[in-house]
C-alpha cells in the first residue's frame, strides 16, 4: 500500500477512538500527554494532603479543555466521510488538512495564532451532514470546509444559502448559486471536460465514443460533455456512440461491442472506482484497444494500480498543474507548487491528486482571507474577500472568481497527464490549457 495512504488510516482510527468536545479530533501529542499527565496525578494523590486535591484537579481540567482564548488555535470545522463507502475521498482531505495545518503554524498561522482543522466524520450520509452542520451553525463560525462528495455538499448548501457560514466543498461536481456563500474546489466539470475534450482533438481524435454511469455523476458529466460539444472549437467533433450502464452493473459487455463496431477512434468513459474496472475489464474482454481517457476522479495511484491489467495502452487523464511541476516554468503556480511539495515531504507522505487537489487550495483561500480580514471576520466578508480574488495562485492553478461558477478556475489550469505504472508516478502529456506537449 502506497505512504500516502498510512495517515488516513490513522486519522480515521483517531477519530472514532478519541472523539470528544463535540467532535474535535485530537492530536496524537495530545492523547500522549493527557494520558502521562493522568497518570502522574495518580501517583501524587497517593502520597499528598487531600487539601491540595481541588487545585490539581482544575489544572488537570484545564489540560483536557481545548482552549477558547485568544491563544488558543482558531478552530475551522470540516465534515468529511471517514467512514462508509466515500470514506477513502474524506481520509484523504482530513491527511491533506492535517499536512495543511502543519505547514501554515509553521509559517505564521492566523497573524501568529496557530490554526486547527476540526473534524467531523458524516459517515458518507448527508443526513448525518445535515445535523452535523446544523449543530456546527450554532457555535456561529464563519467557514465550514467539506463535504467531499458531490451529493452532500448539494444537501448542505440550503442551510448556508441566507446568511452563511462560507461553505467550501471538497468537489468539482457542484454548480452553486452566484456569488453565494457555497464555493467548491477545483474546476468545475465543464472546465475540466473541455480542457479533456480540447487534448483529444488536438490529438486528431475527431470520432468519439462516450460511455457514462447513471449516477449524479454520469449526468452532471453527461450535461457538461453536450456543453463543450455545442461551442464552435468542437465543430468537427462526432460522438458515434453514447453508452450508458448503472454503477452496480457487473458487466459492460453489450457496451463494449458496440463502442467496438462503432469505428471511434478514442472513448471518453464518464465513470469511476469499480464502475471504471468494470468498463476497462469489459472493453479488453471485447478486444477494444483504443486510446480512453476517464473523468478526474480515477487520477488515483492506488485505483490505477488496482486495475493495472486492464489499463489500455493510452490513457490520458485529467490532472492538476501541481502533478506537472516541471511544465509550470516561470509562472505564479510554481512558488505555491514548490511549497506544498515541501510540506508533504517535510511529512513523509506521498501527495494524491484525489485530497491534494480538492483540499489544499480551498483551505489556503480561506487562511489568506483570515488573514487579511482577522480571526474576528464574519462569514459576510470571508464570502466577498472569497468573490473578490483576482489572479489567486494556487496549486490546482490560477484562481479568478469573476468568472461566476463559485470555483475560480478555468480550462487554462487543465493539465493532461498519464500513469507509468513502474515508476508510480504521473507523466505530462500537455502544458496548462491541456496543449499537447511536441514529441
Amino acid at each position: 500500500m502506497p505512504r500516502g495512504f498510512i495517515v488516513p488510516a490513522v486519522i480515521r482510527a483517531s477519530a472514532q477512538r478519541d472523539r470528544a468536545h463535540h467532535g474535535t479530533v485530537r492530536k496524537p501529542l495530545e492523547r500522549i500527554f493527557l494520558k502521562g499527565l493522568s497518570t502522574i496525578l495518580v501517583d501524587i494523590l497517593s502520597t499528598m494532603n487531600l487539601r491540595m486535591l481541588p487545585p490539581l484537579i482544575a489544572a488537570f481540567l484545564l489540560a483536557t479543555v481545548p482552549a477558547t482564548s485568544a491563544s488558543g488555535p482558531y478552530i475551522i470545522p470540516v465534515i468529511v466521510p471517514l467512514t462508509g463507502p466515500s470514506a477513502n475521498t474524506g481520509a484523504l482531505a482530513a491527511q491533506t488538512l492535517h499536512i495543511f495545518e502543519t505547514y501554515a503554524n509553521e509559517h505564521g498561522g492566523l497573524r501568529g495564532q496557530p490554526i486547527h482543522f476540526d473534524i467531523h466524520d458524516d459517515g458518507s450520509q448527508p443526513q448525518t451532514a445535515v445535523q452535523l452542520l446544523s449543530n456546527i451553525m450554532a457555535q456561529h463560525p464563519a467557514v465550514v470546509l467539506g463535504p467531499t462528495p458531490t451529493a452532500t455538499c448539494n444537501a448542505l448548501a440550503p442551510l448556508v444559502q441566507t446568511a452563511g457560514p462560507v461553505l467550501y466543498c471538497s468537489t468539482p461536481g457542484t454548480l452553486p448559486p452566484r456569488g453565494g456563500f457555497v464555493f467548491c474546489a477545483a474546476m468545475a466539470l465543464p472546465q475540466f471536460d473541455r480542457g479533456i475534450i480540447r487534448y483529444m482533438r488536438l490529438k486528431g481524435y475527431q470520432r468519439l465514443a462516450i460511455i457514462s454511469s447513471t449516477d449524479g455523476s454520469g449526468q452532471a458529466n453527461d450535461a457538461a460533455t453536450r456543453e463543450v460539444l455545442a461551442l464552435p472549437e468542437s465543430k468537427d467533433l462526432k460522438v458515434l456512440t453514447w453508452e450508458h450502464m448503472a454503477p452496480g452493473d457487473i458487466s459492460a459487455s453489450a457496451q463494449a461491442v458496440h463502442i467496438k463496431n462503432s469505428g471511434a477512434q478514442a472513448i471518453i468513459a464518464w465513470v469511476s472506482g469499480p464502475t471504471f474496472g468494470t468498463v476497462l475489464r469489459s472493453l479488453r474482454d471485447a478486444g477494444v484497444e483504443l486510446p480512453l481517457t476517464p473523468n478526474g476522479a480515477n487520477v488515483n495511484p492506488e485505483e490505477l494500480t488496482q486495475f493495472g491489467a486492464f489499463l489500455p495502452k493510452e490513457m490520458p487523464l485529467a490532472g492538476f498543474p501541481f502533478m506537472a511541476p516541471n511544465e509550470l516554468g516561470k509562472t505564479a503556480l510554481r512558488g505555491p507548487v514548490n511549497d506544498m511539495i515541501e510540506a508533504y515531504r517535510a511529512a513523509h507522505v506521498e501527495i494524491s491528486p484525489g485530497g491534494t487537489g480538492y483540499a489544499w487550495d480551498p483551505a489556503a483561500i480561506v487562511l489568506s482571507g483570515l488573514r487579511k480580514l482577522g480571526p474576528d471576520a464574519t462569514a459576510q466578508q470571508l464570502r466577498d474577500y472569497i468573490l473578490g480574488l483576482r489572479r489567486f495562485a494556487g496549486i490546482d492553478g490560477l484562481y479568478d472568481f469573476s468568472i461566476g461558477d463559485q470555483h475560480g478556475l478555468t480550462d487554462a489550469n487543465v493539465v493532461m497527464v498519464a500513469w507509468n505504472p513502474k515508476a508510480k508516478d504521473w507523466v505530462p502529456l500537455s502544458g496548462l490549457g491541456s496543449i499537447p506537449l511536441r514529441p
